[in-house]
């Protein structure tokens, strides 16, 4: 090889010693691009929530846990552009523009402190916090403000033509000191208050206070006293002038590291630096910030990350302990690993690095090849050929075009399977063995023999490589693995995963398919790895399998795609007990129920081309690089999240305030303030990406699905009370935090409340009351008007039976009457004319009353009988007798009911064969409502079988009706009883 090629090769591998040892810093870079308002970001504050505050050019950043909050000045601000920011003792965030004075923020409101309030100038360019003050620099002087009363003092700007501007505070001994740009040094008498030089040094940009030291930044160069010389010697001894540029902000960490942001202003030769050794250390390559205009920085200590802030880029976002590191390796694929006893191997796309040697040795693909055309040229046996089955190999594939599928350790060698052979290295970098095979997977048995499978073909077991003796297993044997992906050996097996036909093992000198014995049905399957005692096993769609198969076949447990991050996976692996599982979108580890995720957000970029796990540590080689992750950190990492805060409400859209609502409180809303939506924050978390967050309304509902934002929205509410609860899972610890956030109640409207309920139910009772009390009152009017009608009917009805009786009494009388006159019996007839007239002028009275007293009746019927006795010559002797207990003049009895009997009497009982015809009125009080009427006479009677006579009368039947009308039974109120020549009795029961 020529020497060139040599020196050439020797600083090829040297470089990328150097590279593979470098370590990269996760960044991320916010512009105006995507969160910010603006990308020159002149102030930064990490306050005690690990909030970040942003303060640009045009306006000011909240992020907490990657949400992104803006204020600008129709917000509060005094001024869009904030040059400074500080907290103070009591949480509250100070603001300093650069021109509009001072902003104080309490969460909910501003508060604006300007030269109207006793600022001594708008322009704010630095603050700081000191017990219960805030001291405020600006272009012009100091002012002094009471955090609490707000306050204004300002102390006396020493006198000079040029401005006062403050460029920094510091403390020491309890002394607060300020620093000017061009006018020195002062400590400040807060009694007094009083501005003391100590120190003339001019051209101070910024200051940091290390331990005893003090760091200062002027133009081009920084310098470090003691704080004792910079705080009392006013000429200051001369220093070692370090560094380039002007440092703009200082901070130091936990580890104590200084970082230092520069900006040369007309120089290009700013950007983010570490101060060590006395030089400036350039960072700007590690962490990945372009930028030469660095003119603030803040640092996380609780989350070890560095904030740098830059006029033309944005800000800039630094992991300085990244919980995934990455090993930079530029232009190069890493493939896999491999490890021998000692040493170990990494493949990459263009050949393999073995370190552990004493200068490491590195294959190229020249050389891989060099090594096969050898083989090809010095070999006597034949080489494998196409149609004997093998897989076909083609020799005269360039070096360029050389393809690595796997390697392997195995004998303490070397294993690189690739398209054009199998190469056994030896740990010193030495070809120990040229396989003439093309195969994707190989393998070994528990003897270590050769197992080559053909992706088509059938599979073959080398008994001696030397000799090139194998055995042959046919691809038409149900029981040859074949379309091999992926192998494992384990314990006395060897197991295959093939993308078509299952599980396979080699155990005991012959092939076993777990598809055809039945003991498991899975068959597209892609990735294998033993994890203690167990095999992970995942298919092709992304679901893993957890198996045993020491004795009998056991599938334990499966672990759904759903439950993975990613839908391919790149590898499997097992550490202590913990399945790894790469994919396209990450690290999944997992164990008992609980799962971890890593990605980009932690450091861990794709593409995941291979992983090897050494110890406690996973590598992961991907493109241009190689990341490690301490397996035992990400496992034992305890729960982050402990709190949740509420943030906002939204009720239909419009923000409420809620203050510091308290989770027993209860926040009441009316029926149509239904549309909610809450917005809650945890504490800072430092992979705020990782959260996923559910809710439920009650303890007894089920977890909502998993969202990525930190709010709840509820549309239309219906009317209960709701205890919500929030749950956090955190996908970076695998951990998961629970607690009520809000409890509130929707008001149902008035119509579906108990008392509206109880309203109408009692209007309808009520109601239901009034109109049964309305139909009863109709019901009784009715029946009152029906009773009168019907009353007024029966009256009518009887007045027109009374006004049939009285034409058949008046023609019985006319012919008395003719009688008489045809008899020339004229005092007679006169008599009975008298008589008449008088029974008339009574019937007509009668006739129109529906009842008489008894004593009227008595009178009507002792005037009828006068008549009629008249036409029988006064023959009839006729008895009145009335009950002594009877009050005829109080007792009423239906009107002319007697008389119509009385009539029978005269008509038809006495004719002329009666001797001493008699008739006996009787009237007898029954009960003291019940009346006896007797009429008795001992007339001529008639036998009921054989004379109807009287039964066809039509006075007896009129009367029967009437009784009847008037609600009377006649058969037992109208009684008569006769038989012939025996006489007639008739019992009238009246009530009275």
């Amino acid at each position: 090889m020529p020497s060139y090629k040599i020196i050439k090769f020797l600083f090829f591998c040297l470089f990328w010693f150097n590279l593979s040892f470098s370590q990269n810093f996760p960044s991320k870079n916010y512009t105006a691009a995507n969160d910010l308002p603006n990308n020159a970001v002149r102030s930064i504050l990490v306050d005690s929530n690990n909030i970040l505050w942003i303060g640009t050019e045009n306006g000011v950043v909240k992020k907490e846990n990657e949400v992104f909050k803006y204020f600008f000045e129709e917000d509060g601000l005094a001024l869009n552009s904030c040059w400074a920011i500080e907290e103070d003792k009591n949480g509250k965030i100070w603001f300093g523009s650069y021109g509009g004075g001072v902003s104080v923020y309490d969460g909910y409101n501003f508060k604006v402190i300007a030269e109207q309030e006793g600022l001594v100038h708008n322009e704010i360019t630095k603050l700081y916090a000191f017990e219960d003050k805030m001291l405020v620099g600006t272009s012009d002087g100091v002012s002094i403000i009471d955090i609490n009363t707000f306050k204004v003092w300002t102390p006396e700007t020493p006198p000079g033509n040029e401005l006062f501007r403050i460029q920094n505070f510091f403390e020491y001994r309890g002394e607060t000191y300020v620093v000017s740009y061009i006018s020195g040094v002062y400590r400040i008498d807060l009694n007094r208050p009083e501005l003391i030089k100590v120190n003339g040094q001019k051209y101070i940009y910024s200051v940091l206070v290390d331990n005893d030291s003090i760091f200062s930044s002027n133009k081009g160069y920084y310098l470090k006293h003691s704080l004792a010389e910079f705080t009392h010697e006013k000429t200051l001894p001369s220093e070692k002038r370090m560094g380039k540029s002007i440092i703009w902000d200082y901070v130091k960490t936990i580890n104590d590291e200084i970082f230092a942001g520069a900006w040369g202003i007309y120089d290009a030769n700013g950007g983010i630096y570490e101060l060590k050794d006395q030089k400036m250390n350039p960072r700007m390559a590690d962490f990945e910030v372009p930028s030469k205009e660095v003119v603030s920085l803040a640092y996380d200590q609780k989350f070890e990350r560095l904030y740098v802030g830059t006029k033309d880029a944005g800000l800039f976002e630094i992991a300085l302990n990244p919980q995934i590191k990455f090993n930079e390796i530029e232009g190069k694929n890493i493939l896999g690993f491999a490890k021998t006893g000692n040493t170990a191997a990494t493949l990459f796309d263009d050949g393999v690095l073995i370190r552990g040697t004493a200068a490491g040795k590195k294959i190229s693909l020249p050389l891989f090849k060099n090594w096969q055309e050898n083989f090809v040229s010095r070999t006597k046996m034949p080489l494998p050929k196409l149609e004997d089955h093998f897989y076909e190999l083609d020799y005269s594939t360039r070096a360029e075009d050389i393809k690595f599928y796997d390697i392997k350790d195995a004998q303490q060698s070397y294993w690189v399977n690739t398209n054009i052979g199998i190469f056994v290295v030896k740990e010193s970098g030495e070809l120990e063995r040229y396989l003439p095979l093309h195969s994707e997977e190989i393998n070994f048995t528990e003897q270590g023999k050769l197992i080559e499978t053909h992706p088509y073909g059938g599979v073959r077991l080398y008994d001696d490589l030397d000799a090139f003796n194998y055995t042959y297993f046919e691809p038409d044997d149900p029981l040859t693995p074949t379309m091999v992906v992926n192998s494992l050996s384990k314990k006395k097996k060897t197991y295959f995963l093939s993308i078509f036909s299952g599980l396979y093992t080699w155990e005991k000198g012959k092939f076993k398919s777990y598809l055809e014995n039945g003991a498991w049905q899975e068959k597209k399957l892609k990735h294998i790895t033993a994890v203690g005692d167990n095999l992970a096993i995942s298919n092709e769609f992304g679901d893993v399998f957890l198996v045993n198969d020491d004795h009998v076949f056991t599938l334990l447990e499966k672990i759904p795609r759903a439950k993975i991050n990613g839908n391919t996976i790149s590898f499997l692996k097992a550490y202590d007990g913990t399945l790894l599982i790469g994919t396209e979108k990450g690290l999944t580890l997992y164990k008992e129920h609980r799962y971890i995720f890593l990605d980009e957000e932690q450091g861990l970029d794709q593409p995941l081309l291979s992983a090897k796990v050494n110890g406690s540590v996973l590598s992961i080689g991907s493109k241009n690089g190689i990341y490690n992750i301490d397996l035992d950190a990400v496992i034992e990492s305890q729960a982050l999240i402990d709190e949740v805060n509420l943030k906002e409400v939204y009720i239909n859209n419009s923000k409420i305030s809620v203050g510091p609502l308290n989770t027993n409180e209860r926040l009441e809303l009316a029926h149509d303030e239904n549309t909610i939506l809450i917005k809650f924050s945890t504490n800072a978390h430092p992979f705020p990406q990782k959260l996923k967050y559910q809710y439920r309304l009650s303890s007894n509902d089920n977890w909502s699905l998993p969202t990525s934002s930190p709010e709840i929205f509820l549309p239309s509410l219906p009317s209960d009370k709701y205890n919500i609860h929030v749950k956090i899972l955190d996908e970076s610890t695998g951990f998961s935090y629970s607690q009520p956030l809000l409890s509130l109640a929707i008001l149902p409207p008035f119509w579906k409340t108990w008392w509206f309920g109880f309203f109408i139910a009692s209007l309808i009772v009520v109601a239901t009351l009034v109109i049964y009390r309305y139909q009863l009152e109709q019901t009784h009017r009715f029946e009152e008007q029906k009773g009168q009608i019907q009353k007024r009917f029966e009256e009518t009805k009887m007045e027109a039976l009374l006004a049939q009786m009285n034409p058949h009494f008046i023609f019985n009388a006319m012919n008395s009457i003719q009688y008489y006159i045809v008899e020339n019996d004229i005092d007679n007839a006169t008599r009975f004319l008298s008589d008449f007239a008088k029974l008339i002028r009574l019937n007509l009275d009668h006739c129109t009353k529906p009842t008489i007293l008894l004593s009227e009746e008595i009178e009507y019927l002792q005037s009828y009988i006068r008549v009629e006795n008249t036409r029988f010559n006064n023959a009839i002797e006729v008895k009145l007798q009335v009950d002594s207990e009877i009050d005829i003049y109080d007792v009423e009895i239906p009107t002319m009911l007697l008389q119509t009997f009385i009539e029978n009497v005269f008509v038809h009982a006495f004719p002329t064969s009666i001797v001493n015809p008699t008739l006996h009125i009787q009237f007898q009080k029954l009960a003291d409502d019940i009346l006896q009427c007797k009429i008795e006479d001992n007339g001529v009677g008639y036998n009921f079988e054989t004379s109807n006579k009287l039964h066809k009368s039509k006075g007896v039947n009129l009367v029967k009706e009437r009784l009847a009308l008037l609600g009377y039974e006649v058969d037992k109120s109208v009684k008569i009883l006769s038989s012939k020549n025996g006489g007639t009795s008739i019992l009238l029961e009246l009530k009275i």
